[in-house]
């Protein structure tokens, strides 16, 4: 069963532009050293939309190679059609991943009869498959009930990444409408409602930043029944992860880069926001709330 705080990485890039795979390795002993419970690439927050697909098939491979099987490994198969898809997804197994996780194709929106075919096709690996239920306008938002007829129609359709608000709703409905084909229910959203995910019966969550050693404590914690500190060190990281529902990948890398884990911030992200200087003296001071909760290793520089 796959369940906690499966770390989307990030694609580390030089100020050129080009992956700096120095960075992407550090970046998952990073993770390794927080003790996620698993890794996921490439995703919206690793900015997969802006690699080729030469370059989504070699951060699958680097990534597969450097993990080497210490945690398990969900890799992102979402394509621009059912084809496109199918063949990351062929990719990804032949790479050993643990699971495969997909949007619907993003460009083009697919009809509802399209998308059963569309989720039908990638479940027919011998993986678990996650369907990242992520908004609009890059997303195509399925409604729980819509979900649930898709995890029993497949026996390899097992969970869902819910990304759509109202997220926590969403959790509810999904689990008391599931039949017992469900085997999890992640939340993403950068892990700002995770208490609260859990609370309502989620698995865990998929976030995105340069936070993890923070939101693998505050899971470990309520998994332990030590609820009341768990929310405590929340409530103590939510200031910046409203920062990062704005701000983005952006953010996410700038922290990771203040924590020496990243050479450079650079995002291709061609609708990034650049941090300016107010944001960045606000990030350090949310910083400083939480950074006593961080690994010593990893503070900021």
């Amino acid at each position: 069963m796959l369940a906690g705080i499966y770390q989307i990485l990030q694609t580390p890039f030089d100020e050129n532009g080009a992956i700096d795979w120095e960075s992407f390795a550090r970046q998952i002993e990073y993770c390794m050293a927080a003790r996620v419970h698993g890794l996921v690439a490439p995703a919206l927050a690793s900015e997969f939309f802006t690699l080729s697909d030469a370059e989504r098939r070699q951060v699958v491979e680097f990534a597969a190679e450097t993990i080497a099987g210490r945690v398990p490994f969900v890799v992102g198969v979402q394509g621009l059609n059912q084809r496109i898809a199918l063949e990351f997804a062929e990719h990804a197994c032949a790479q050993n991943a643990t699971a495969l996780m997909a949007m619907p194709p993003y460009l083009r929106k697919a009809s509802k009869a399209d998308l059963r075919e569309y989720y039908q096709a990638l479940a027919q690996f011998d993986r678990p498959l996650i369907i990242q239920n992520a908004p609009a306008p890059i997303g195509t938002p399925l409604s729980p009930s819509e979900l649930v007829d898709m995890l029993a129609a497949e026996d390899n359709i097992l969970y869902i990444k819910e990304e759509t608000n109202p997220i926590l709703q969403h959790i509810n409905e999904i689990l008391a409408l599931d039949t017992g084909n469900c085997a999890g229910v992640f939340g993403g959203a950068n892990g700002t409602y995770l208490v609260d995910e859990l609370k309502r019966g989620a698995c865990g969550n998929m976030p995105a930043g340069g936070m993890v050693d923070i939101q693998v404590k505050i899971y470990d914690l309520y998994r332990a029944g030590r609820i009341d500190e768990a929310e405590r060190i929340s409530y103590q990281l939510l200031p910046l992860l409203n920062y990062a529902t704005v701000y983005g990948v952006v953010l996410h890398k700038h922290v990771m880069w203040r924590r020496g884990v990243l050479d450079s911030p650079f995002a291709r992200d061609p609708q990034k926001i650049t941090l300016n200087a107010d944001d960045i003296s606000a990030i350090d001071s949310m910083w400083s709330l939480v950074a006593e909760q961080a690994l010593a290793d990893y503070a900021f520089e």
